[in-house]
């Protein structure tokens, strides 16, 4: 079986300031940046205070219970790692991100309610996407299949830009 360039986790986690720490700690070698956010969202900034960024992706999560009256629950931070096996310019990345949150769901083409997410490259070989899953509009994203969606996306990233394999 022949192994993809580009490897692709989805998961989802309770707290959006936690994650975004551990993800700006993972490699002390790495000058970790934001490579693109949600619209109108943070700018790319080299100084990002992370946790601002937390209460701007979670905004639409404390919203939610004051329009609808539920409790928000568990693990609405969804957390989607894409690793490569060669060094991916800026630009690639920013292509991949884009089929992505189209394939799933988190943002797709045209949607001025969808996810509030961010797109960071805290090492050389990974960009990891991070998004609440309630959407601008207090609704939940439909996120059926989101893994599945999400590695056909890389799937047809490697495809379209002819991407081997490093070992």
């Amino acid at each position: 079986m022949a192994t993809s360039p580009l490897y692709c986790t989805v998961k989802r986690t309770e707290s959006t300031p936690d994650l975004l720490a551990a993800l700006y700690n993972d490699d002390p070698g790495f000058e970790s940046y934001l490579l693109a956010s949600w619209s109108p969202g943070p700018p790319a900034e080299e100084d990002i205070v992370l946790p601002d960024l937390a209460a701007l992706l979670d905004e639409p999560v404390a919203l939610r219970k004051p329009r609808t009256g539920h409790t928000p629950s568990r693990r609405l931070t969804w957390h989607c790692s894409i690793r490569s096996t060669g060094a991916l310019s800026d630009d690639l990345w920013f292509e991949l991100m884009w089929q992505v949150l189209d394939a799933t769901g988190i943002e797709s083409n045209g949607d001025p309610d969808a996810c509030r997410w961010v797109a960071l490259r805290n090492t050389g070989d990974r960009l990891d996407l991070v998004a609440t899953v309630i959407r601008k509009d207090g609704r939940w994203a439909r996120l059926h299949n989101d893994q599945r969606l999400a590695r056909w996306a890389c799937e047809d990233f490697t495809r379209d830009h002819q991407l081997t394999a490093r070992r």
